[in-house]
């Protein structure tokens, strides 16, 4: 999670598109985030790659599988109609979705149309207008309780490493803190090796972990289609919660079996290469799937798609599928006449709403209790939470010290927004959202520390000086 000291997160709040406007965001209703908690990689009993959720942990029986709609290239006013708090609000209520994902262009492209007076171009061009249409949907996603995959949806990420950095920087230090958030680091590389992807993704995750724990997708060469590829050749991530991507078009691409121009190995079926890298261990997550062919068009077939989606709830899978948009293509969901409030339904569209309209319609809220003081085995992925925070209900209207050890040459108090801290030596003080993650960590603090920068919430405070150390929980108002 988060490691800041007060300054510098206080700079942090300062920015137009940062830290303080991410903090006061607050969901509207109770959805899957809410149920689930934040998504994390595992391994079941047998072995298997799944997706599991924090509020019930790496166990049998507690997979996760969300399904949405993954939006249309941020190119297009057919797309970015619904790149808009109404656009997510109105895909939850009338197609049931539990996840979107925002697909950012990310270069120099400079395409058709203007949208409000903007011509729409990439993220290399107009940083500015694609960010926002990136906290657009991310804060709709987080009112309306939902997980959204922040994509940086380029063929060739890996020529733009620099700028990915920067972008996963700013967004996981905005809204890394929310269970809500998942990065996806590379669209669908092309015809580039397993080495090269690995690189650069080694070099974001990284930007992203000094602010998140939250999941990470990485994709793999060829489109997405080849997760097997990093069996027993992972990418490195400090906490081991990054699922690799698979992407499917049904009319163009097979469940099981091969294509029978090979040895059954580099020509297997796309389902295949799914299924081998899940039975390795590792997780796959389908962030990308159409109901036609892979050029976006073609009509939808019932019996290949229902075969796809057989093999996705099989293994538990989660889903985004392309496109919320009304572009012209047989993928789009939507048709003509559609927009942010009002959607028609292509055949496409009609097809992939059937299959959401098995989703949950109700969420139960995750008892705070389940979520904070455990850990976390990190072999099994996910987030680590610190063990030695106390597991007891906290209060948070108490400022009573609930937890001491060691000399008793340390003294703290809450007052006001400040800690009061004496003691013979200077102290460390660390705090903890109430799941037990650590948020920031400041050395050598001694007399009064104002915690007046930091947004208003429950957390929990741990000072330590010498060998003597204090757990507070505290309400900042």
């Amino acid at each position: 999670m988060k490691f800041l000291s007060i300054p510098a997160l206080a700079c942090a709040m300062t920015l137009g598109f940062g830290l303080a406007s991410a903090q006061n965001i607050t969901p509207t209703r109770v959805g899957p985030v809410s149920q689930y908690g934040q998504l994390m990689t595992g391994k079941n009993s047998a072995g298997e790659g799944r997706i599991y959720g924090s509020c019930q942990g790496v166990k049998d029986g507690a997979e996760v599988q969300v399904r949405g709609m993954s939006l249309y290239w941020s190119l297009q006013p057919q797309a970015v109609e619904y790149w808009s708090d109404e656009g997510v609000a109105t895909m939850v209520k009338d197609m049931n979705i539990q996840i979107v994902r925002a697909a950012m262009a990310t270069g120099n492209e400079d395409w058709w149309g203007d949208w409000n007076g903007q011509r729409l171009k990439g993220y290399a061009s107009a940083p500015d207008q694609q960010k926002g249409f990136m906290k657009a949907v991310v804060e709709a996603a987080i009112k309306n309780d939902i997980y959204v995959i922040i994509d940086w949806h380029s063929h060739e990420a890996n020529k733009q490493t620099e700028s990915a950095k920067s972008f996963f920087e700013e967004m996981a230090k905005t809204y890394g803190q929310y269970d809500h958030v998942i990065f996806e680091l590379f669209n669908e590389p092309t015809d580039i090796s397993w080495s090269d992807v690995k690189n650069y993704a080694n070099q974001v995750i990284p930007v992203i972990r000094q602010y998140s724990d939250n999941l990470i997708l990485v994709g793999n060469p060829k489109w997405d289609q080849n997760p097997q590829m990093a069996i027993n050749n992972e990418v490195t991530d400090s906490k081991k919660n990054t699922a690799y991507t698979l992407h499917y078009y049904a009319m163009s691409h097979c469940v099981s079996g091969s294509y029978g121009w090979g040895d059954g190995n580099n020509d297997a079926c796309e389902g295949k290469k799914g299924e081998q890298a899940i039975k390795a261990g590792l997780s796959v997550f389908l962030s990308e799937w159409g109901t036609g062919t892979a050029d976006g068009g073609g009509t939808p077939g019932q019996s290949k798609n229902d075969e796809w989606q057989a093999f996705a709830n099989k293994y538990k899978l989660s889903w985004a599928n392309w496109s919320a948009s009304h572009i012209s293509e047989g993928t789009a969901a939507f048709g003509g006449g559609s927009n942010k409030t009002s959607l028609n339904y292509t055949a496409s569209g009609n097809m992939v709403k059937g299959y959401l309209a098995t989703n949950p319609t109700n969420y139960t809220k995750c008892a705070t209790g389940s979520q904070g003081g455990t850990t976390t085995d990190p072999s099994q992925g996910g987030s680590t939470t610190d063990p030695t925070i106390p597991t007891n209900p906290w209060n948070p209207g108490q400022d009573a010290i609930l937890g001491m050890n060691g000399a008793t040459s340390l003294s703290v108090a809450f007052v006001g927004k400040s800690l009061e801290i004496s003691s013979d030596k200077a102290a460390n003080v660390e705090l903890f959202d109430m799941k037990g993650n650590k948020l920031m960590m400041i050395d050598g603090v001694k007399g009064t520390l104002s915690l007046a920068t930091i947004p208003a919430g429950q957390y929990l405070i741990r000072v330590r000086a010498g060998s003597a150390s204090k757990v507070q929980a505290i309400t900042l108002k």
